[in-house]
């Protein structure tokens, strides 16, 4: 009687019943649910709070001042006003993941001592500061293509300051950039254009010469000679004839020049007319700036800390040392049954 009894008990208690188990083990679990929530809860009290500060902003289509505003040699297709597509978001995030911007915001703000990394008590100084970094500083692309910088603080005014600096300096980094060609490619074309300028005056010098001996029309100045020159030799005017010989040599001499100079000249001018158009926006370009993004939503300090949230923290290791114990409970019973029939 006493063996069956023994034998339903174990039945009763057998660990296949989840309720039965649980219920058999509840001041155990009782233990460790308590002992969890409060050790979860002084953790997450000791972590130190962080106060999210956002900027949301859409890349231009255009980042040339000259073909924005000042060229009429693109149909229209460069916008000032229009957003640019999802290849610029993607320029736009590269430029911020840059070390060009990353160095220039652990300078600004000294992330080095910020984020409390102390060069005596770590070999990798750098590394650390670029781990947190990452953790605190974001950028990402939302699904309607915008640009998402989010900076996390202990403070929020500076993660807020954090925040509107990334903005500043991704602008200058990307302007820099910019700048940098345009400011070669201004050197090509105003040599190019005062080399031109240089060719077109010695091209009006020679022809100013020219003119100068009287040569002014060649066609009409052959006709008008010509037809004078032979009324006079059938008048025997030798005197005029000779006069006339005179001009008709300095025309025969300096013709062909006249007509090559008048030609090049005119070919001349309208390459240097393009060259002035080219050259005015490049100078633009290399001198003048403009906002290489639309800013969506502008970084403010936030009321309420974004992390950390103590009671998903809780939450979470109370339920996880539960089931950890659970586990070991039953493996723990199974091995004492499996001991037992040895």
């Amino acid at each position: 009687m006493n063996k069956h009894l023994n034998t339903m008990e174990d039945n009763y208690f057998d660990s296949s019943n989840l309720y039965v188990f649980l219920y058999k083990y509840r001041l155990h679990l009782g233990v460790l649910f308590v002992l969890s929530a409060l050790l979860s809860s002084l953790v997450s009290l000791n972590i130190q709070e962080k106060y999210k500060s956002i900027a949301v902003v859409y890349p231009s289509n255009t980042s040339s001042v000259a073909k924005a505003l000042i060229s009429s040699r693109f149909g229209g297709k460069t916008d000032i006003m229009e957003f640019g597509e999802e290849e610029k978001s993607e320029q736009l995030l590269e430029v911020l993941n840059s070390d060009k911007v990353r160095s220039k915001l652990i300078e600004q703000y000294d992330l080095m001592a910020h984020y409390d990394i102390k060069l005596d008590e770590t070999s990798t100084p750098n590394y650390d500061l670029h781990d947190i970094f990452s953790e605190n500083i974001s950028y990402s692309q939302n699904k309607n293509m915008a640009v998402e910088i989010q900076v996390l603080d202990h403070s929020p005014d500076t993660a807020a300051l954090i925040a509107q600096s990334v903005l500043d300096i991704l602008d200058n980094v990307m302007n820099d950039i910019q700048k940098e060609r345009a400011v070669q490619g201004f050197a090509v074309v105003k040599k190019a254009y005062h080399d031109l300028k240089s060719d077109l005056q010695e091209m009006e010098d020679s022809l100013a010469f020219i003119m100068s001996k009287g040569v002014l029309s060649i066609k009409s100045q052959s006709e008008v000679y010509g037809s004078a020159y032979t009324k006079a030799i059938a008048k025997g005017n030798m005197k005029v004839a000779e006069i006339l010989q005179g001009k008709l040599d300095v025309l025969a001499k300096y013709g062909a020049k006249y007509i090559s100079l008048k030609e090049t000249l005119e070919n001349e001018r309208l390459r240097l007319s393009e060259l002035r158009g080219k050259y005015d926006e490049a100078k633009v370009d290399a001198e003048e700036r403009i906002q290489n993004y639309f800013v969506v939503t502008n970084p403010y300090a936030a009321e309420k800390k974004s992390y950390p949230i103590r009671w998903l923290i809780v939450l979470l290791s109370v339920v996880g040392t539960l089931l950890s114990g659970i586990l070991a409970i039953f493996f723990y019973e199974q091995a004492q049954k499996i001991k037992a029939q040895l």
